[in-house]
């Protein structure tokens, strides 16, 4: 029998010289925490999780004694069992993100254990690649266009088919971003346009009014995650929402999608939950037949898991001729946590990226990265 002998943490975090965010706020830094499971066969799994490192590096060290002897198996109900016991402590922040690290590092000890990739393990593999666009045109102290501009144009020229800009910062400034944007991007690339929770229902439903000239292919977190009745006022506008990034386990997806508040769900694989969780939003989106582009804005781990849960996403409703991508979201900002991790980055062809089918998550850590990126070094 194989058990869990070891649960490392690692609270990582590398400092930014010019920072960059959304309409809510520039960050100072790319911060996030990986954890390393270790099997009594010497497999290795790694997961991560986002938010400030030493509060979510003090979760998973709370969590270890429920992880340590435990037999190596799917973390399905041990994950139920620690979010139903720790309901008190909230229904989303460090809680879920240590839970979704640990989690995400099981299927990856798991894959190594049975040589299989966690795609394999989560279903069935049913692609080998997906198409990313470019996560950019992110809001900067300066504000100057002419770098907004750039930030597109550059992930165009790098073959990106779409991208994603951030707005929410008031109109005529979200006016001028976007027209800069689409300028940019050719007419057959997609634009979608991110305003991060950062106006009421009014506001938004202007915003997005005024801008539908410019054929935004989805509008992200228009509202803030709890305003669910703000979304039935975006609803009528017919440009398709996207939500779900600050949205934490399958419960809290559960209302948007029955009632239709959203086309797109956006599940983050290091916050709500894990692989586990990921996976059941996919299939309740499934089910509602409403689209899943998970959100991918963390660190190296996370996009290799994010990969492995889009490798055994079933085609719906369609089958060999689907009407639109399957898209992955890759981060185009400057973060060391995501390009210098492991040894082999993930990177795109003309907007393509193939998914790895190699025991596991598909990736190896550089460990001189992870102590040269360690925070309490």
């Amino acid at each position: 029998m194989t058990v869990i002998e070891r649960l490392d943490v690692f609270p990582l975090r590398v400092p930014l010289d010019h920072p960059y965010g959304s309409a809510r706020g520039l960050i100072p830094a790319r911060q996030l925490t990986l954890v390393r499971l270790t099997t009594s066969d010497g497999a290795i799994g790694w997961g991560e999780g986002y938010g400030t490192p030493a509060v979510v590096a003090a979760a998973v060290e709370d969590l270890a004694p429920t992880v340590r002897g435990r037999e190596l198996d799917p973390p399905g109900p041990w994950a139920a069992r620690i979010l139903q016991q720790g309901y008190h402590n909230g229904d989303g922040g460090a809680l879920f993100s240590a839970v979704s690290a640990v989690d995400t590092a099981t299927w990856d000890a798991l894959g190594h254990t049975l040589g299989r990739s966690v795609g394999r393990l989560l279903g069935g593999r049913a692609r080998d690649h997906v198409t990313a666009y470019a996560s950019t045109g992110f809001t900067t102290e300066t504000r100057d266009l002419d770098e907004f501009t750039e930030m597109v144009r550059s992930g165009v020229e790098a073959g990106f088919p779409a991208a994603k800009i951030k707005l929410g910062v008031g109109f005529p400034e979200d006016r001028r971003r976007a027209e800069a944007a689409r300028t940019a991007l050719d007419p057959d690339r997609a634009m979608m346009i991110d305003l991060n929770g950062n106006c009421t229902a009014d506001v938004a439903a202007a915003t997005v009014a005024r801008l539908r000239d410019l054929d935004p292919y989805w509008v992200e977190e228009p509202v803030p995650p709890q305003d669910l009745p703000g979304l039935r006022e975006i609803r009528p506008l017919g440009v398709p929402v996207a939500i779900g990034e600050a949205l934490y386990g399958r419960q809290s997806f559960r209302e948007p999608i029955a009632a239709r508040l959203t086309d797109i769900v956006q599940p983050d694989v290091a916050k709500v939950g894990g692989l586990t969780e990921a996976r059941a939003v996919t299939e309740l989106a499934r089910a509602f037949g409403v689209r899943v582009s998970p959100h991918c804005w963390g660190g190296a781990i996370a996009q290799a898991a994010t990969l492995q849960l889009l490798a055994a996403l079933p085609p719906y409703p369609h089958v060999d001729n689907p009407p639109e991508k399957l898209w992955f979201e890759l981060d185009r900002s400057y973060n060391p946590l995501r390009d210098e991790l492991i040894t082999e980055p993930f990177t795109a062809r003309d907007g393509r990226i193939d998914i790895p089918d190699l025991p596991g998550l598909g990736v190896t850590v550089d460990e001189a990265a992870l102590r040269a990126f360690r925070l309490d070094r």
